[in-house]
């Protein structure tokens, strides 16, 4: 058994994503001398993952093992998804359709997916199911004058 480099000590010691985390434990098995079958056994991997896990840690260090994904850029910067979001609180109605004609015409920017307009209204707290006009049961002018129909009848 060879000693393990502090470096990816520390790694193995820092609180990080799980995928990260069995990269380097594979490596420090694998420099601790075990077989790669007792390490595919022990972590539910591959061969090849021990394999280019150890390469990476070889070739670039720690930095090798950690993920190498960052996320993907966003449509609309922050000020512009600020500016929708109290663009809608300040309608009196609301659905996907209004949504997405408006950021288009607005930014230019079309969403693949419904999911990021979903979004968008949740942030806003608007449910995307509560596509219609304010309650006008909680408007009092209207409660008064449907209140005065009723006792004529």
């Amino acid at each position: 058994m060879s000693a393990i480099p502090a470096d990816l000590q520390a790694f193995l010691d820092e609180h990080r994503d799980s995928r990260e985390y069995r990269r380097g434990l594979a490596v420090k098995l694998a420099l601790q001398g075990y077989l790669y079958a007792t390490i595919c056994e022990m972590l539910d991997v591959t061969p090849g993952f021990i394999s280019q896990a150890k390469t990476a840690y070889e070739t670039a260090g720690i930095d090798g093992l950690r993920l190498k994904y960052q996320g993907g850029q966003s449509f609309l910067t922050d000020d512009q998804r600020q500016a929708v979001i109290s663009w809608l609180k300040a309608q009196q109605t609301w659905s996907v359709e209004q949504l997405r004609s408006h950021i288009e015409t607005t930014y230019a920017v079309v969403y693949k997916s419904n999911q990021s307009y979903y979004e968008m209204l949740a942030e806003a707290g608007i449910t995307y199911k509560r596509s219609q006009a304010l309650n006008p049961k909680h408007d009092p002018e209207q409660v008064a004058a449907k209140k005065k129909l009723s006792r004529r009848s």
